[in-house]
């Protein structure tokens, strides 16, 4: 017989609708049934979980995280995967894709194909869920290796290669079919054709760390782009008189746009003129962070490099910005503050939006029949106070 939990709660976001004295019927790792209390039948024998004083939203989901608490994913090691995993769910984050760095090809290789082993194990696993103790990565986001040098932001020049086929379809046969998201400069020799066979082989591509013009950036979306990276940052500036790649998202309704809300990254104006020209569905927040995040000041490992984080902002030696210390939840509220757009009209940057760039619409990023029972309970403040993944409380 499966578990079955009933989740009482004050309010649910699903967060397309808004349920007041509201209950998440969960049987086993889906949820089976959402409404008013007094319209949900609740089965013999079932669980009662009660956060009446409380509101449940749909677990977070990161598509662009290097590390936390110490561990970069290029570590690819179960211990690495799980102390992230863990951090992540104490912050709401149930699901994430986990992300790479320039680095040498070997090194690319071995991260991808340990990376791919974790996720399709924990695919497996997942089935019956007593062994989830956090968040899960749901797929590979290959940062790199196909970026604009001048636009490198912390990734090292000496590991960017151009554009290949050849190139890509080594990474992809380490991944193991786990890879979801390539970050491409449109602008480089090649990269169209990248960008059209990454698509054909079922990867999202996103377009970022580029010095793209208007035109080239254009011809990217054309050619299926789905989404800018951590939009204003390691890109060519948008200018009256060359809008260049961000004057292509902006006006743009095919393509979204990832934030790194941190209010480090991008001030707040310019994160109400994006929320302005995109619209909020088609804002995704990401954290972006790197191993430091959770960490005291000090020097903390990306890839093959060191970051210095202090005062919670990570730098290169160079002094380039270099990913962030921020998490999906801190992230949101500051979207809020920042716009003036109530919580709830913000969430969908951390449920629906990024769910539907990595083609999980159905399965994630909502509170609905047959989705993952991944919920995030929050207190009136909107700070986390418990996470389920796949119907498990892991916190």
């Amino acid at each position: 017989m499966k578990d079955v939990k009933a989740i009482f709660a004050g309010t649910i976001y699903t967060p397309s609708e808004e349920i007041r004295d509201g209950v998440i019927l969960v049987e086993g790792h889906r949820i089976a049934k959402v409404g008013p209390r007094e319209q949900v039948k609740i089965p013999a024998g079932a669980t009662a979980i009660d956060y009446q004083d409380r509101t449940v939203v749909p677990g977070f989901i990161d598509i662009h995280i290097h590390g936390a608490v110490g561990h970069d994913l290029m570590e690819a090691t179960p211990e690495a995967v799980s102390a992230i995993g863990k951090y992540l769910a104490r912050h709401g984050t149930t699901s994430y894709a986990a992300t790479t760095v320039a680095a040498s090809l070997e090194r690319t290789l071995n991260a991808a194909k340990s990376l791919g082993e974790i996720i399709k194990t924990s695919n497996v696993a997942r089935v019956g869920s007593d062994k989830i103790t956090g968040a899960q990565p749901v797929g590979i986001h290959l940062e790199g290796p196909f970026l604009n040098v001048k636009r490198r932001g912390a990734h090292p020049a000496s590991q960017i290669q151009k554009p290949s086929t050849e190139l890509l379809e080594k990474m992809l046969e380490a991944a193991g079919g786990t890879a979801c998201i390539l970050t491409l400069a449109p602008e480089l020799e090649g990269a169209l054709e990248v960008l059209e066979f990454a698509r054909s082989r079922g990867l999202q591509v996103g377009i970022g760390h580029s010095n793209a013009t208007y035109e080239e950036a254009k011809s990217a979306i054309d050619a299926g782009a789905t989404h800018a990276v951590h939009c204003f940052n390691a890109m060519r500036p948008f200018m009256h008189r060359d809008t260049g790649i961000i004057g292509a998202v902006l006006t743009d309704d095919r393509v979204s746009a990832e934030l790194i809300c941190d209010g480090i990254h991008v001030e707040p104006a310019a994160i109400r003129l994006l929320v302005r020209a995109k619209g909020i569905e088609r804002v995704i927040l990401v954290s972006d962070s790197l191993s430091g995040a959770g960490m005291p000041d000090g020097n903390y490992r990306l890839g093959n490099f060191t970051v210095h984080v202090a005062g919670g902002v990570c730098r290169t030696v160079e002094g380039n910005l270099a990913g962030s210390t921020i998490m999906l939840d801190a992230a949101l509220r500051n979207l809020s503050a920042y716009t003036g757009l109530s919580y709830r009209e913000c969430l969908p940057c951390v449920t629906t939006s990024p769910a539907r760039t990595l083609g999980l619409e159905n399965q994630k990023g909502v509170i609905a029949p047959r989705a993952d029972a991944d919920l995030a309970v929050l207190d009136q403040q909107f700070y986390v106070t418990q996470t389920y993944v796949r119907g498990r409380p892991v916190l």
